[in-house]
């Protein structure tokens, strides 16, 4: 009697799962991460945020996500804001101001940005970019706010 109840909650299980969709279930395993900007003294142009999930890959090409942000739509006050949908996890971001249209962050001679950037936590590097540990959060089924603000190196 009782193996058959777990069988008919399993199938009850699996019923539900198939009614409520994959998209439901994905949904209801991610959060929302609210990016707000500030520091930007443009009105236009676009920003690109970069979404990194590990060590291996912060910085580099290899972002989880990138999410190109027009200013004009997304200015409030002095602030920019977006939002990122996400796998609940660890992520770390970095944003870049497009001063000149190119679409990628111009750096000098020396690997240093040319344009306005900024960093989850704010973090900032000594010598060099700082490290993941200092730039990560943890997303969860609460809506977070990263307050980034951007600077000119």
């Amino acid at each position: 009697m009782k193996h058959n109840v777990v069988c008919a909650l399993r199938a009850v299980g699996f019923v539900v799962l198939g009614a409520v969709g994959q998209g439901a279930l994905a949904e209801a395993l991610t959060g929302i991460v609210m990016v707000e900007l500030a520091g930007l003294k443009a009105v236009s142009g676009d920003v690109f945020v970069a979404v990194y999930d590990s060590d291996a890959t912060w910085l580099g090409d290899d972002a989880v996500a990138v999410q190109k942000v027009v200013i004009a739509d997304a200015l409030d006050g002095d602030l920019v804001r977006t939002e990122l949908q996400l796998p609940m996890g660890e992520y770390a971001l970095s944003a870049f101001y497009d001063r000149d249209g190119d679409g990628e962050l111009t750096t000098n001679f020396i690997g240093m940005p040319r344009e306005p950037i900024g960093l989850s936590n704010n973090a900032v590097g000594k010598f060099g970019p700082p490290s993941y540990s200092d730039a990560v959060f943890t997303l969860g089924a609460e809506p977070i706010i990263q307050s980034i603000i951007m600077r000119d190196m």
